[in-house]
């Protein structure tokens, strides 16, 4: 059984004898998934938007991305009589682990429990450099199959006004043109919407990259509760990425009795 994690989920897994958990009431069904995870009966999966989107504070994100720009490279190359001039458009550096040393310790306790982290990739997108070495890798055929899937899906999402789409409106609201100087722009009056819209393209993401990997549940406690009429999470979109490509999400309780 093939399962992504909500953020809201994965950490109590990770350490569900951590004393922060001590009066979560669900803790047995969390260490039952944990087992599962060891057993083999679960292939746990995480966005890697947990560790760059969502690891940026929510008083900090307007500043963060406004001052964001992709890292481009130039190589030349003299072949013959001609130069070569290659160019490559890539993320630049992200979060740093030192900066989130709780977060560090989940994350290494995911890891050595069998996480897997994959990326949505994104021209000039996030990165989070410790990420790299343990980072989940498909093969070229898996890879292209799940790409095309995942930005099928993306595309969708945000053509319906979620996901990464709200941030950048909130951006566009300010630089029709060039939505990250426009968050730069954005009176603080904007400051909790922006951070709200980070996390709505998290949620996108990760979906997309669900949807992607061909995973049987998205595993979270949101279930469109409290979520926006745009939200990916919202009752709408729900129905129609369950009609088009069989996307469920399901409660940690619930995956704990599928489990046994």
């Amino acid at each position: 059984m093939k399962v992504i994690f909500d953020s809201n989920v994965w950490q109590i897994i990770a350490i569900p004898n951590d004393p922060q958990y001590v009066n979560e009431p669900l803790l047995s069904e969390f260490k039952k998934i944990r087992q599962a995870i060891i057993e083999g009966k679960i292939e746990a999966y995480l966005s890697e938007t947990i560790f760059t989107l969502e690891a940026i504070k929510k008083v900090e994100r307007q500043d963060f991305f406004s001052s964001r720009k992709p890292k481009i490279d130039f190589k030349e190359k003299v072949v013959g009589n001609t130069i070569n001039t290659g160019i490559t458009i890539g993320p630049e550096k992200g979060i740093d682990f030192n900066e989130r040393p709780i977060l560090k310790k989940y994350f290494e306790e995911a890891i050595a429990l069998g996480f897997r982290i994959i990326s949505l990739p994104r021209i000039g997108g996030m990165v989070n450099e410790e990420i790299e070495d343990v980072r989940y890798k498909l093969e070229n055929g898996e890879f292209s199959k799940y790409f095309d899937i995942a930005c099928e899906v993306s595309n969708r999402i945000e053509g319906n006004g979620a996901g990464m789409s709200q941030i950048e409106e909130i951006g566009k609201a300010y630089n029709p043109t060039k939505w990250l100087k426009g968050l730069k722009k954005a009176p603080p009056t904007e400051y909790k919407k922006i951070g709200k819209a980070v996390a709505e393209w998290a949620d996108g993401d990760s979906v997309a990259i669900c949807i992607g990997l061909e995973c049987d549940y998205f595993c979270t406690r949101d279930q469109a509760k409290g979520a926006g009429n745009k939200s990916v999470l919202s009752f709408d979109n729900l129905e129609w990425l369950k009609r088009d490509y069989g996307f469920e999400t399901i409660l940690p309780e619930k995956l704990a009795t599928i489990c046994g």
